[in-house]
Formats: structure tokens, C-alpha cells, sequence
């Protein structure tokens, strides 16, 4: 019998350039029947070190992008239900490590990653390149995506824990007109935040919507995620819950959109 695959480690990814200006770890992360295998920053470590507090003094976002957060992990598991995506496009919308866009890449999706973050575009790159089914190259588009709307057609938009401002949720919206391809679905996940309730509310006059909750621990970290799946058209959604959702979710459709309350 042969022995599966082995993942790209540390030592490997120590050879790129941007990658080995981080402490780095192995993560693994059960997803599915098996696990998810990631080389990402040691985040106590790069902390600890403290060269990220001048821009944040400066104005700039804290570096949110550098911890994997449940919502991440919910979705990446929603997408490991979907089983074989070869032949999908899929863009990781505001992707951070990428986990979810990881995932898809491992099921054989050609996966897009959007952040504004190039190391954080890096990493997302380099593990889902580095995944055992991986079957293209994935692509990396750096863009304030809350500025400007990611160019291209997807049958699958992931927004993993996006809509947490405001002033995100209209250029999100942009997204879901401008590069949901017909008959496409996007996935939404988010740790139950009043803002994000208000997001999902706001699509009620264009999209039908599937929502159910999944606890979701890693690390340190616990939450009740909540994921929706969002389509234009009755049909597609009722397709992506069968192909996607839980239990949960089947005949929890909202016409015209919405959410239940956090």
C-alpha cells in the first residue's frame, strides 16, 4: 500500500523569502475525515517580537490576518462537504491565512485569494499550493477590497468574518453583483456579530439565503459560527445546501434574503 502524500513542512517553506521573515509553525487542523496541514506564523512568537506595534501606532489596522479565526475554520469545513470542486472557481474574499480558500484548493478548486496584506497573500498561496490535491496554481489578487471590487466570474465567494465593519458591507454587496457567476453561491460565516446580522439583512431584495450555526473551537478560541449561503436564484441555493449545508440547514430558506437573529 502506498503512504499518502506528505505535505509540504517548515523546512520547505523556510526557502521562500517572505515567508521565512516569520517565525513559523505546522498547524493541522482536523477538517473533514482528515486534517488540514498549514505552515503559518507562530503568532505568539511574531507578537512577542513587536515589530507590527509601530504601524498600529501609526493608524494602521491591527495584524488580524496573522490568527486563523473559527469563522475560518467553519467555512473551510462547509467547503470540505462540497467533496470534489475540480472545475470551480473560488475566490478567499478578504482571505488572511486563507484557510477556507486552502481547503477548496485541496478539493480541486482554482482558487483566487483577495486580501490587502501581501504576506498574508503569500502564506494563503504557498499552503494551498502545497496541498496533496491541488491541481492549479492559485491566484493571488492584492487589493483593498473594501476600495475597489476583485475582478472575475466565481461559482463560489467565500467572506469569512468580512462584514464585522460597517462601511464593508456595501463594497461586499459590490462583490455579489459584480463577480458571483450565474448560477454561483457565496459563503458567508461569522461569529453570530450584530453587524453582520445587519449585512445579511440588507441582501433581502436580491438574494435567497440558507443559514444554520456550528460551534467551532481552535486553539484557544470558541465560537457559535454562523454560515449562509447566499444565491440569486432559489435553484442554485437549493443546490449548494444539498452540495454544502448540514442537516440544519435543508428548508431553512429565507426568501428574499435575511438572517435570524444573533
Amino acid at each position: 500500500m502506498s503512504e499518502p502524500a506528505r505535505c509540504a513542512g517548515v523546512p520547505e517553506a523556510r526557502r521562500e523569502p517572505s515567508l521565512r521573515r516569520y517565525p513559523l509553525r505546522r498547524l493541522r487542523l482536523p477538517v473533514g475525515a482528515g486534517q488540514l496541514s498549514l505552515v503559518v506564523p507562530d503568532e505568539a512568537a511574531w507578537v512577542r517580537g513587536g515589530t507590527w506595534a509601530p504601524d498600529v501606532v501609526r493608524g494602521k489596522e491591527p495584524p488580524y490576518w496573522i490568527r486563523i479565526w473559527p469563522a475560518a475554520l467553519a467555512a473551510a469545513r462547509t467547503i470540505d462537504r462540497g467533496g470534489d470542486l475540480s472545475g470551480l472557481q473560488v475566490l478567499d474574499l478578504g482571505c488572511g491565512l486563507g484557510v477556507p480558500g486552502v481547503a477548496a484548493a485541496r478539493a480541486g478548486a482554482s482558487v483566487t485569494f483577495a486580501d490587502l496584506e501581501q504576506d498574508a497573500l503569500a502564506f494563503a498561496a504557498w499552503n494551498a499550493r502545497n496541498q496533496p490535491g491541488a491541481d492549479s496554481e492559485p491566484a493571488v489578487v492584492q487589493i483593498d477590497w473594501s476600495q475597489a471590487t476583485t475582478a472575475g466570474a466565481f461559482d463560489l465567494v467565500v467572506m469569512s468574518d468580512v462584514s464585522y465593519r460597517e462601511r464593508h458591507h456595501e463594497p461586499l454587496r459590490a462583490h455579489l453583483r459584480e463577480v458571483l457567476a450565474p448560477g454561483g453561491v457565496a459563503l458567508h460565516a461569522d461569529p453570530l456579530r450584530e453587524l453582520a446580522t445587519a449585512f445579511l439583512s440588507s441582501l433581502a431584495d436580491e438574494y435567497v439565503t440558507a443559514c444554520w450555526t456550528r460551534p467551532t473551537v481552535i486553539q484557544d478560541r470558541r465560537a457559535d459560527v454562523r454560515l449562509t449561503l447566499i444565491a440569486r436564484e432559489a435553484a442554485a441555493l437549493d443546490a449548494a445546501v444539498c452540495r454544502f449545508g448540514e442537516s440544519s440547514a435543508r428548508g431553512a430558506y429565507r426568501d428574499g434574503g435575511g438572517a435570524p437573529p444573533a
